[in-house]
């Protein structure tokens, strides 16, 4: 008896201090409470200010990726990308033969895809990024707008070409197109076509969905094989300086808003224009004498995405607005209030987890909405990923869109139907609470590819009133490759929608 005593003595005791405890908690405010999903307190109470930021313009040549087209959103109203390119030569000064005679010219470029199964037909294959399925025209012109790698105003670095240099990429094309393709609409079949083996043989290949456009032989033949010799095609420079570029030009002659964007793989091997031709060294070859030929135009490392975005409106009022191609971001910055930053730090709190969650504004967006899966966050201040990003354990090359999913979660539904995503920042909070590091702004925006940072210039609204060091200047570039959007409850919304920043710790003993 006296043991089970000394046991309700000691159980009554414990419930006392954790009485105390919560006492304690309440008085420092009811954001500090419990939570059963950790062994930890959760403290949600931090001053958070957002605001959204549209894109005034963002660089769009050295991408990963390219789209064509038209996109149309419920919300954000709709806008179109055009693609201006250069090409080099296959090989320096080409020799065609004595007689060659172009049989047919083919532009030639994959899409995204991936195989999904196999019946009697072969492989099949799901296009990816491929958004709506519309019919649309393709306008082909010659563009004599000179493309440079370097910028002789900025100390000869990389030329930057941003989004909404329309007006002046147009002004320098020729007057008519030199080919329209009609009813353009990608295909998820695989296609077979002849290429020409090492013996000047046709061999028949099977490849995975692309592209394949014939364009005029006429046109190709006075530009390539009739300069045979000629300084136009004695360099990749002489030839840049010749043929300035090309510029694909969507055309939408439905008369309505229509959704066709396609986003093409221009930076393979397989991106490019096929000249097949037959030559022969007498004027009159017999069948024997004739061989079997082709040439290629391979994209330039100068590529442009240039958006018209006269029919897009990025909304204003409390939430975050986030529009990918150039549409808008959001911006963040945590700990606004200093007094509150400088208790946390004397806290000796041990960080367990912290994360922004971002509640879907289901008042604007619908079920059936085109939302992005995934969303991105960064370091404005120093232009780079946070190191919650850095050291992500489930980080997928081969897959992004199941990659990073600790630090950046997919878009989630609760237990009352209610969309988010959750974005872990535990590192990045840590840091500043404990180890005194610098609260950064953070920019925040939509992606379709998480594994890719790749930070490109840009311009955006509502920045030159802040402080020169903490100034946008970059967004990762796999934001201008999706049209997607979304809308997402700010700090100042409602209880239960409300954006916080949750910081789950223990303290010292």
């Amino acid at each position: 008896m006296k043991e089970l005593g000394r046991l309700v003595l000691l159980l009554l005791g414990v419930v006392l201090i954790t009485t105390s405890c919560e006492d304690d908690f309440a008085a420092a405010g009811s954001n500090l409470v419990n939570d059963n999903n950790f062994d930890a307190l959760l403290y949600d109470a931090s001053q958070i200010e957002v605001a959204t930021k549209p894109l005034i313009k963002m660089q769009s040549n050295l991408l990963n990726s390219y789209s064509i087209g038209f996109y149309n959103d419920g919300v954000y109203g709709d806008y179109s990308a055009s693609i201006l390119t250069q090409f080099k030569l296959q090989n320096p000064s080409p020799s065609f033969g004595a007689y060659p005679a172009l049989d047919s010219v083919i532009l030639s470029i994959p899409y995204y895809s991936r195989p999904i199964g196999q019946n009697e037909d072969g492989v099949q294959f799901k296009l990816d990024s491929i958004y709506g399925n519309n019919p649309i025209d393709l306008e082909f012109y010659r563009s004599n707008y000179f493309l440079r790698n370097e910028d002789p105003e900025d100390d000869y670095e990389p030329q930057a070409y941003y989004s909404n240099q329309q007006e002046t990429f147009e002004g320098y094309l020729d007057p008519q197109p030199f080919f329209t393709v009609e009813d353009f609409k990608p295909s998820p079949l695989k296609v077979s076509y002849r290429e020409v083996n090492s013996k000047g043989e046709f061999d028949t290949i099977l490849a995975s969905p692309r592209t394949r456009i014939e364009l005029p032989r006429e046109y190709f033949q006075e530009l390539i094989l009739d300069r045979e010799g000629s300084s136009e095609l004695l360099s990749d420079s002489n030839f840049r300086n010749f043929f300035r570029g090309l510029y694909i030009k969507p055309v939408n002659t439905s008369g309505a808003a229509t959704t066709a964007l396609s986003l093409l793989d221009l930076r393979s091997e397989e991106a490019k224009i096929i000249l097949y031709y037959n030559t022969s060294e007498v004027e009159d070859p017999s069948e024997e004498e004739i061989e079997q030929k082709e040439y290629s135009l391979l994209f330039g490392s100068n590529i442009v995405n240039v958006i018209n975005t006269d029919n897009q409106t990025i909304p204003t009022g409390d939430g975050i607005y986030l529009k990918g191609g150039q549409g808008s971001m959001g911006v963040i910055d945590l700990f606004t209030d200093p007094s509150e930053l400088e208790t946390l730090r004397d806290s000796d709190w041990l960080i367990n987890e912290a994360n922004l969650t971002f509640y879907v504004d289901e008042n604007q967006i619908s079920e059936d909405h085109n939302q992005p899966q995934r969303l991105f966050i960064y370091d404005v201040k120093n232009n780079r990923v946070l190191q919650d990003y850095t050291f992500d354990v489930s980080a997928n090359d081969n897959n992004p869109l199941k990659s990073r999913l600790i630090h950046l979660g997919r878009l989630d539904e609760d237990d009352n139907g209610k969309r988010f995503y959750k974005l872990k920042l535990t590192s990045y909070v840590s840091d500043i609470i404990n180890k005194d590091s610098t609260n950064t702004r953070l920019g925040l925006m939509v992606s379709n590819n998480v594994n890719i940072f790749n930070p490109v210039k840009v311009e955006v609204e509502g920045e030159e009133n802040v402080d020169e060091d903490y100034q946008l200047e970059v967004v990762p570039s796999p934001m201008l490759l999706t049209p997607q959007s979304t809308v997402l409850y700010g700090p100042d919304a409602p209880e239960g929608n409300r954006l916080k920043l949750n910081i789950y710790y223990t303290e010292p003993n």
